[in-house]
């Protein structure tokens, strides 16, 4: 049986995570995890969309607004002239450094085990 309590805890918790998130370093949830993705060498939007379950129009979205606040930029690829790269600019690889090593504490709803290790969300 499923527990719909304990479901609408962790709704909650996360809720609460990304309002602090937001609170300290201006970033969503969304935000947060492009920004990671991109980090990691994810730079082609297509693969930026599937790594985060994000439509191509919600992906659009955060993609404009961190370009807005010049912590992405879009350029042509390389190697193909018809797809864009997403990369970090200097101020979102300082974003990245900063929250990665905030002081926001992951509330213990949301840490997972997975193979006897503790792993948390971001």
């Amino acid at each position: 049986m499923i527990d719909l309590c304990a479901i609408r805890r962790l709704q909650t918790t996360l809720r609460v995570f990304e309002e602090e998130l937001k609170a300290k370093t201006g970033l969503s949830f969304n935000d947060a995890l492009l920004l990671c993705a991109v980090k990691k060498g994810i730079g082609e939007p297509r693969a930026l969309a599937k790594e985060l379950e994000l439509s191509p129009s919600r992906l659009t979205r955060v993609l404009d607004s961190l370009e807005a606040r010049s912590l992405i930029t879009r350029s042509l690829s390389d190697t193909d002239r018809r797809s864009l790269t997403v990369t970090l600019t200097e101020d979102g690889a300082a974003m990245v450094a900063q929250y990665s090593c905030s002081q926001i504490m992951l509330p213990e709803e949301l840490h997972f085990t997975q193979v006897g290790r503790e792993e948390s969300i971001v």
